[in-house]
């Protein structure tokens, strides 16, 4: 080998870097942080914009009458329990 190979095979040491000093400049820390509170204030705007829409759908339903507040729930009945009922003649009946 000559010379010229030895240089060219040997590795190179990668430049003296302080500790100290950020890899990324300055400035595109704060380009990075402006943009995250961009995102940040854009999500919290749409997140106030729908929970203003729940709020409103919220009162619509409560003074339209649609809640189901105090309201008995009907006890739905299996065919089997229909069956004894008709068995044991104790179905009421309506008239309409």
């Amino acid at each position: 080998m000559t010379e010229e190979e030895t240089k060219e095979a040997e590795p190179t040491d990668p430049p003296n870097v302080s500790e100290t000093e950020p890899t990324a400049p300055p400035e595109d820390l704060i380009t990075k942080a402006n943009a995250a509170a961009m995102r940040m204030e854009t999500a919290n705007k749409e997140l106030k914009e729908q929970l203003d829409r729940q709020e409103r759908m919220a009162v619509e339903s409560k003074l339209g009458g649609k809640t189901e507040a105090g309201a008995i729930p009907k006890k739905e009945e299996s065919d089997i329990d229909y069956a004894k009922k008709v068995m044991a003649n104790d179905i009421e009946t309506t008239r309409t």
